[in-house]
């Protein structure tokens, strides 16, 4: 039987309202056979700016910058699916998670491909009605457009992705807000579902022979005259 892992990954500066809403929706897919979850927390974790240093190129190797990243980084690469959760910084995600996705930029160099036929839902908190939340989530799904990964909004009437009203009052408020919560569950099934298919799609093809893995690396042409530097 084919069985996946789904990240969840909180970017909120505090415990509340975002941490609540992603371990809900873990909780919602993981009611789907096969399916595993974990919850991460960026909370507290030292993740520093991706500085453009460029080291990633010029060595191709992972990012350079040692701090609390690589933890997270390690469970990222190897779900096959991600929830990502942020409450709402002027109509846009936390810095913090903003900076752990930046870092994962050196993917693509030392490993082609890796991200491409996983999946990425996001879920955004909001303190009024409309705060923000839908620009908030399309940070988040232009994260994941970036790196290859497919999205889903979740079920019909999702459409970018779970939308939550906390009133600013934390966990206790994003409970109170039965439709926002109700898409929340909806969008970890959905999740989890995309990325049994798509895992359970890429395996029946590997025992027919078809191995979509990629083999060139585009970027060391793209890139040239920096790997050259050194």
């Amino acid at each position: 039987m084919v069985s996946v892992k789904i990240l969840g990954i909180s970017g909120s500066h505090r415990k509340g309202a975002t941490e609540y809403c992603v371990q809900e929706a873990l909780k919602a897919a993981a009611t789907v056979p096969g399916v595993t979850t974990e919850f991460v927390s960026l909370r507290g974790k030292k993740i520093g700016h991706c500085i453009h240093c460029n080291k990633c190129i010029k060595t191709s190797q992972l990012c350079q910058i040692k701090d609390d990243f690589q933890e997270v980084q390690e469970k990222f690469l190897a779900a096959d699916g991600y929830i990502l959760g942020t409450p709402v910084y002027q109509m846009n995600s936390t810095p913090l998670l903003q900076d752990f996705c930046s870092r994962l930029r050196p993917t693509y160099l030392v490993y082609p491909g890796h991200f491409a036929n996983r999946v990425g839902g996001a879920i955004a908190t909001g303190g009024t009605r409309h705060g923000g939340q839908e620009m908030a989530l399309l940070t988040i799904k232009n994260f994941f457009l970036t790196y290859e990964i497919l999205v889903t909004g979740g079920p019909g009437g999702n459409y970018c992705g779970a939308c939550v009203w906390t009133k600013d009052r934390k966990e206790e408020g994003a409970i109170e807000d039965e439709i926002g919560m109700e898409k929340v569950r909806g969008l970890g099934r959905r999740v989890a579902e995309a990325a049994l298919i798509l895992k359970a799609g890429k395996e029946a093809l590997q025992s027919q022979g078809i191995d979509l893995k990629r083999e060139t690396l585009w970027f060391k042409d793209h890139y040239k005259d920096l790997t050259e530097e050194e």
